[in-house]
C-alpha cells in the first residue's frame, strides 16, 4: 500500500551531526518548491554500485524492506578559495567545524530542502555539522522511489592479485545498474551519492614479512647457516631511536592533552592494543584513553577477513609514539559511503589534531569506473572536501601510499601500468611511503619430500648497504630462497615496495613546485606487455609483463600532476615491526608476527604529530607546506633518498645450497620497482622528500610561528 508521508525532524545525535531540527522547517508541500509544482528529475553522480552491477551475476531482487544508508556529499561553497589557502599553508586562525560550514558548507535552506525530500519518502537524514554530508537511513523500496533505481542482489566473484592471492572474496551485494536522479533543484550541489551498493571495496596496507633464517641454523649437508644483521621484530621503540624522536619524548613530551584519529573499515578489540601497550612493547599508557566511534553503523564484528588486524596495527603503533595521548577510532562500513563519512564524521567532531588512514585501491580501479560511465569523479573530490575542512580546522592526515611499489593496480585490477593509491593521492593529505633499513638478510633454502617433511638445503643472503626506498626488487634474485623456477617468476609474485609516483586525477599542488617533483629517475625491470582493451571503457591496459633483470637507468618529465609520497620511513617488512593479536596464532602460529607496510607509517606520524602538538601547545594543520619548504632549505631536516646506484655481485648477494657456494645474478636499486633517485633532487618519486630527523622536525615546526588555535 502507499505509505502516508510522515515528515522526519533531525534529531541531535552524536558530536559532529547537527540538528536540522532547529531549522524553520516548512510544510512537505511547500519544502521542494514555491511553485508546489516538482521539479523534474536529473541524474546525479553515484559511486560504485553500476560498476558492481555491471560485472557481477544477478541473482534475484532486493527485497524492499533491506535497511540502507546512503549520504549524499554536497558541493562546497567558495572551494576554490579554500583550495588555494590551504595548498599555500593556511595561516590561521583555525575554524571550528561551525565556521567552517558557514564559510564553504551548503546553505540551511538547501540542506533543509534536500531533508525534507528524502523525508517525504520515509527516509530518516540529518547533515553532518560541516553542512557537506548528510547522511540518511531507509528501506531499498523508500530510495528506489525517491531516487528512481532499482535494486538488485548480485553475487560478485571473487578476485586474485596477480600472483594468485585473493585481492577480494566473493560478496553477496545489493547494487543498482544506475546512477540515481533527484529533481533539478537539488541536483546541481550534489558531489556523489553513495551507498548505493553494500560491496566492499577498500584493502588494507599491511602485508607480513618473509621467513628470514633463525639463529643458530644449520643446513641438511652441515654447517651454520650466517644470521642477518638487518634488523626485524623491532618495537615502536625502534623508530623513535631510527628517527630521533626519543630525545623529545625523554624531554616530557609524549602526548599529553592530544587526541589522534584512527580512520578504519574494520573494528577492534580494545584489549588487544591495550595488552601490546603493556606487555609486549612495556610502554607506560593512559587509562581510558581509546574510544570507538561506529560510523554508519559501525564496521561489524572484529575477524581478520575483514581486516581488523590493520586497524589493531594503526592503534598499537600510534599508542605507542604518543603514550600519553587519547585515541578516537572511527569504524566505518567497507563500502563506498563508508569510507567518506568516517573522514567527513573525524572532520566534523574536530576532536582529533591528527589523523591517520590504512586503506586504499589503485586510481586505475576508480578510472575504470569513471571512464566506463559508471562512478563520477566526483567520488574523489568528495575525499578532497573532507580533507580541506581538516586543513582548515588544524588537522594533520596522514594516508598510506600503498604497498605495490609503482605498479598500485597489480593489488586490486591486476594489471602492470604504472599508478597509485587512493586516497593517498590527494594533494591535501601528507602520503606516507617506505624505505628499507640496511644490514644483511638471509632466507632458507628448502626441499620438500615426498612425505611433507621439509629440509633446510642451504641459504641465500643480501646485503643491503644503507637505507634505501623500499622495493623487493632486491629480493627477486634469490628466487631459490622464494621458492620460484626463476628471477622472472618470483617478481611475478614480488613486485611490492612503497607506493608511489603520478596521479592521473590530481594537479600537482604549489608546495611541489622547485623540488625536482616534475622530473623522475628510473629502472624498468617490469616491461609491460599484452595491452588490451578494457571494456566498456577505452582504456588499454597491459596484462603481463616481461622482466629485465638489468634494465639501464632512464629520465623522464611530469605532466604537472601531482607526485607521491611524501615522506617516507622504515616500511619493509623485512626490516619491519612486530604486531600482536591473538587471531594470528591460528594462521601464523603466533601472536606475535612481522609485518610491515606503509600503513606503519601513517599512524607513526600520527603519534609523532600528537608528540609535537604537546610540545608545541597547539595544532600544527596540514604538514605538507611546511615540509616542502624545509626540505628546501640549507638546514633541511630530510634525508633524500636520491641515490641511483646500482648494487651486484658478490659484495651484496651470496649463498651455499647443498654444500656448494652460489653465484647469484641480478641488482637492486634504490626503487620502489621502478622510480629511483636523481641526484641531488629534493625530491623522489617513491619515496619523497625522504627520511626526516624528527628533532630537527620539530624545531622547524617550532620556527613557523602561529596564530592558530
Amino acid at each position: 500500500m502507499k505509505k502516508r508521508f510522515t515528515r522526519h525532524a533531525v534529531t541531535l545525535g552524536a558530536a559532529g551531526v547537527l540538528g536540522i531540527a532547529t531549522m524553520a522547517m516548512t510544510s512537505p508541500a511547500t519544502s521542494l518548491s514555491a511553485s508546489q509544482t516538482p521539479a523534474p528529475k536529473v541524474s546525479v553522480p553515484g559511486g560504485l554500485a553500476p560498476a558492481i552491477a555491471a560485472k557481477s551475476k544477478p541473482t534475484g531482487a532486493t527485497a524492499g524492506t533491506t535497511q540502507m544508508r546512503v549520504s549524499f556529499i554536497l558541493k562546497g561553497q567558495n572551494i576554490a578559495s579554500l583550495q588555494s589557502k590551504v595548498d599555500a599553508g593556511w595561516t590561521g586562525p583555525y575554524l571550528t567545524p561551525m565556521e567552517f560550514a558557514q564559510q564553504y558548507g551548503q546553505t540551511p535552506q538547501y540542506v533543509q530542502q534536500l531533508i525534507s525530500y528524502l523525508g517525504s519518502f520515509g527516509i530518516h537524514a540529518q547533515v553532518m555539522t560541516d553542512m557537506l554530508d548528510v547522511t540518511s537511513q531507509g528501506t531499498a523500496a523508500q530510495y528506489q522511489n525517491a531516487l528512481s533505481v532499482l535494486f538488485d542482489n548480485y553475487q560478485v566473484p571473487a578476485s586474485s592479485t596477480i600472483n594468485g592471492s585473493p585481492a577480494a572474496r566473493m560478496q553477496q551485494v545489493f547494487a543498482t545498474r544506475h546512477n540515481p536522479q533527484l529533481p533539478a533543484n537539488l541536483a546541481g550541489n550534489i558531489e556523489a551519492v553513495l551507498g548505493l551498493t553494500n560491496y566492499a571495496p577498500y584493502q588494507s596496507l599491511s602485508i607480513p614479512g618473509k621467513a628470514q633464517v633463525t639463529p643458530g641454523s644449520t643446513a641438511a649437508s652441515g654447517g651454520t647457516i650466517p644470521t642477518g644483521t638487518a634488523p626485524s621484530s623491532q618495537l615502536p621503540q625502534a623508530f623513535e631511536k631510527q628517527y630521533n624522536l626519543t630525545s623529545v619524548l625523554n624531554a616530557g613530551s609524549q602526548g599529553q592533552g592530544q587526541t589522534m584519529g584512527i580512520v578504519t573499515l574494520a573494528s577492534v578489540n580494545p584489549s588487544v592494543p591495550a595488552y601490546f601497550w603493556k606487555n609486549v612493547a612495556h610502554i607506560a599508557v593512559i587509562t581510558h584513553r581509546l574510544t570507538l566511534v561506529n560510523v554508519d553503523g559501525g564496521a561489524g564484528r572484529v575477524s581478520l577477513n575483514s581486516g581488523s588486524d590493520e586497524t589493531t596495527i594503526d592503534v598499537e603503533q600510534s599508542g605507542s609514539i604518543a603514550p600519553q595521548a587519547k585515541i578516537v577510532v572511527y569504524q566505518a562500513p567497507n563500502t563506498d559511503y563508508g569510507f567518506v563519512d568516517a573522514f567527513y564524521q573525524a572532520a566534523s567532531q574536530n576532536v582529533a589534531g591528527s589523523l591517520s588512514a590504512s586503506w586504499g585501491e589503485s586510481e586505475t580501479a576508480i578510472q575504470y569506473t569513471v571512464a566506463a560511465a559508471q562512478e563520477s569523479p566526483g567520488y574523489a573530490a568528495a575525499f578532497n572536501q573532507a580533507y580541506l575542512e581538516s586543513a582548515a580546522q588544524g588537522q594533520s592526515v596522514f594516508v598510506s601510499s600503498g604497498d605495490q611499489g609503482a605498479y598500485d593496480p597489480t593489488g586490486d585490477i591486476g594489471t602492470y601500468n604504472l599508478g597509485v593509491d587512493s586516497p593517498e593521492d590527494s594533494p591535501y593529505v601528507t602520503s606516507v611511503g617506505g624505505t628499507t633499513l640496511p644490514g644483511t638478510q638471509v632466507y632458507p633454502i628448502t626441499k620438500t619430500s615426498s612425505s611433507g617433511a621439509v629440509t633446510t638445503t642451504g641459504y641465500e643472503e643480501v646485503n643491503i648497504p644503507t637505507q634505501l626506498t623500499w622495493g623487493w626488487d632486491y629480493l627477486w634474485p634469490m628466487y631459490k630462497a622464494l621458492g620460484a623456477s626463476s628471477e622472472s617468476a618470483a617478481a611475478g609474485g614480488l613486485i611490492v615496495g612503497s607506493g608511489g609516483g603520478y596521479s592521473v586525477l590530481f594537479n600537482g599542488p604549489s608546495y611541489q613546485a622547485g623540488v625536482g617533483a616534475s622530473g623522475y629517475s628510473d629502472y624498468q625491470f617490469i616491461n609491460p606487455t599484452s595491452y588490451q582493451d578494457i571494456s566498456p571503457t577505452n582504456l588499454y591496459l597491459p596484462t603481463s609483463f616481461t622482466l629485465n633483470p638489468t634494465p639501464g637507468l632512464s629520465t623522464g618529465t611530469n605532466a604537472g600532476f601531482r607526485a607521491t609520497p611524501d615522506v617516507a620511513f622504515n616500511a619493509d617488512p623485512q626490516t619491519g615491526y612486530v604486531a600482536y593479536d591473538p587471531q594470528f596464532k591460528k594462521v601464523f602460529g603466533s601472536v606475535n608476527v612481522d609485518f610491515g607496510g606503509t600503513s606503519f607509517i601513517g599512524p607513526q606520524l600520527n603519534g609523532v604529530t600528537a608528540v609535537y602538538e604537546s610540545s608545541l601547545g597547539h595544532r600544527i594543520g596540514f604538514w605538507n607546506p611546511n615540509i616542502y619548504k624545509f626540505a628546501a632549505s640549507s638546514s633541511s631536516p630530510f634525508h633524500p633518498l636520491d641515490s641511483n646506484a646500482v648494487y651486484s655481485g658478490s659484495n651484496y648477494y651470496s649463498g651455499r645450497n647443498n654444500g656448494h657456494r652460489l653465484s647469484i645474478a641480478g641488482e637492486f636499486t634504490n626503487t620502489n620497482d621502478y622510480y629511483t633517485g636523481t641526484s641531488g633532487a629534493i625530491y623522489n618519486p617513491g619515496s619523497g622528500l625522504g627520511y626526516a630527523n624528527l628533532s630537527k622536525l620539530l624545531t622547524d615546526f617550532a620556527s613557523v610561528g602561529s596564530t592558530q588555535q
